[in-house]
């Protein structure tokens, strides 16, 4: 009676997490239906259309950043990572959680426990998720970061506005979590605390932290190629503001970057930002540069490039075959 009262409680929970997810994927939906219908259908299509050529250019600095995103992975397993890690198992799990950011609920948290799951037989589960874990807070401090530049950029253009003060505190709060969770996993405390719960957690937390302690409480080398990422992404927008039409230049871009990335915060349980990046890119079209159909373009042109990273991560796992870990391999 009790596990069948536990599975309806499940299923329950369940349907409910999707009923959410659709919820908020259908609010999207009409958010952007709305803003085409505002702008002009035939006037989006046109600015579309012009900026199409583009596309290649921005999809190769894309594919960068899938680089950026491994190579912070490969510097989050610390000493051991050239040991451990094939480079070609790197990348087929980058490309795979490249996919997984687009369209899972809290996408990056998604990403990186599936990094962890598929690096996880090469590298153990304790590092696998001591490295993730890591991916996770250097997210969030290389975001905090370059919310700094992205917040002057803005006060330069508009002064004290509400896109200016949004990025102050999105600065703040992403740096503030971001070492939050790498204290956290170094502290004594979290190991006692999984200890209660259980041995084997206890086990495994007090595993995972040891070799979160081989690193750096903030550990540069994941967080400078975050931040190269982000460089990288914000040279996309410069691309894509040209392409559309709107005002270009470094400051201009790096307000674009950051009302990509307040959207991120705002719709991390919207599946792919549908309509949130969009709401955000017209409400600061004026700080952008651009007219209200200039800068829902360049939002739709970002998921376009969404859209195609999410098909290349659907396909590697059927194209591309995982190589078997040293302790799987046949033998001959």
């Amino acid at each position: 009676m009790e596990r069948h009262e536990r599975l309806e409680r499940t299923a329950a929970i369940s349907a409910l997490r999707w009923g959410v997810r659709l919820a908020f994927a259908a609010l999207g939906i009409g958010i952007v239906g709305a803003l085409v219908r505002q702008v002009g259908a035939e006037a989006l299509c046109q600015i579309l259309r012009d900026a199409a050529p583009w596309l290649p250019l921005v999809v190769g600095l894309e594919a960068a950043r899938v680089g950026t995103d491994a190579l912070a992975t490969y510097a989050a397993y610390g000493p051991a990572a050239g040991k451990c890690l094939p480079v070609r198992v790197l990348v087929r799990a980058a490309l795979v959680a490249r996919a997984v950011s687009s369209i899972a609920p809290a996408g990056r948290t998604a990403a990186e426990a599936t990094k962890a799951a598929l690096l996880a037989p090469w590298a153990g589960p304790a590092a696998a998720t001591a490295a993730a874990a890591t991916g996770q807070a250097v997210t969030l401090v290389s975001g905090g970061i370059l919310s700094v530049p992205c917040a002057a950029a803005a006060y330069v253009i508009s002064g004290a506005s509400p896109i200016t003060m949004a990025l102050v505190l999105h600065a703040g709060l992403l740096i503030t979590a971001g070492t939050g969770i790498r204290a956290a996993m170094r502290a004594p405390w979290l190991g006692a605390i999984a200890g209660r719960l259980s041995r084997r957690a206890g086990a495994h937390v007090h595993a995972m932290q040891a070799r979160a302690r081989e690193t750096s409480l903030l550990p540069p080398g994941p967080i400078a190629a975050m931040l190269l990422g982000r460089a990288i992404q914000v040279a996309q927008y410069a691309i894509l503001a040209r392409a559309v039409g709107a005002a270009t230049g470094v400051s201009r871009a790096l307000v674009a970057e950051g009302a990509s990335m307040v959207a991120l915060a705002v719709g991390a349980f919207v599946p792919a930002q549908v309509g949130v990046s969009e709401g955000a890119f017209a409400w600061s079209a004026d700080v952008l540069g651009a007219t209200v159909p200039q800068a829902l373009a360049i939002a739709l042109l970002g998921h376009a490039l969404e859209a195609f990273f999410v098909s290349v991560g659907a396909l590697v796992p059927l194209l591309w075959r995982a190589s078997a870990p040293p302790d799987e391999q046949p033998e001959h």
